[in-house]
């Protein structure tokens, strides 16, 4: 879990009251928004005095970064199978010389990625809570976004770097696509909402969108 402390001298933060204050912070900023949500609602809420809080961490921003942290380090290992943001499992899979399997870690990759939140619904809420704040706290969802980017997906552009011989495009170019049209579902099938309105096959998804980045896959011999 990551955590934002205020280090005070001959004192460290308790990691049992961090979890507590982070896990009643989420509980706090879905129900009330960051805004809305005060140090003392929090501190009630995890039952620890405002004191203890700010010696864990320096002001409800840290809290927040910190909470972010969590989410994003969650959503990695739910993704990714694996709590070691330096560990590449995908990329073991990637190293192989058949180009069938490369293509089939992609896709597992993709489907991964598309299905993760049903596993996370607290994750999608409160996406929707950095989304939502975002127009008056930017500085909120800069932080998302930076933990984003130096976790997971530097993780998918070292997947493509390795590809890069077979495909011959721009790796980061192809992780920012890659991502962006994962990203494009989530955001339109559950965070707004729109699966009743348009449902998507995820699975059929996944493979069109290796096909598209990576060239359609040799028809199979009869």
């Amino acid at each position: 879990m990551v955590v934002t402390a205020l280090k005070l001298p001959g004192r460290q933060p308790s990691k049992q009251k961090s979890a507590a204050i982070l896990a009643s912070a989420m509980q706090e900023f879905l129900a009330h928004g960051y805004a809305a949500t005060s140090m003392d609602r929090i501190a009630k809420a995890a039952g620890v005095s405002k004191a203890t809080i700010y010696s864990h961490f320096q002001h409800k921003q840290s809290l927040f970064k910190a909470l972010t942290g969590e989410m994003v380090e969650q959503r990695f290992t739910n993704v990714f199978g694996t709590d070691d943001l330096n560990a590449n499992d995908f990329s073991a899979e990637l190293m192989v010389e058949q180009p069938s399997n490369q293509r089939l870690a992609l896709q597992l990759l993709a489907n991964r990625i598309l299905i993760a939140h049903e596993d996370q619904p607290e994750f999608l809420s409160f996406l929707r809570l950095v989304i939502g704040e975002s127009g008056r706290f930017p500085a909120l969802a800069q932080d998302f976004v930076a933990q984003v980017q130096q976790t997971i997906f530097q993780h998918v552009c070292q997947i493509f770097r390795q590809l890069k011989p077979a495909i011959g495009r721009d790796p980061e170019l192809m992780a920012r696509i890659f991502i962006g049209s994962l990203m494009h579902v989530i955001l339109c099938q559950d965070i707004l909402h729109g699966r009743d309105a348009h449902s998507i096959d995820r699975q059929q998804f996944a493979v069109d969108l290796v096909d598209l980045l990576c060239g359609e896959a040799p028809a199979e011999i009869p």
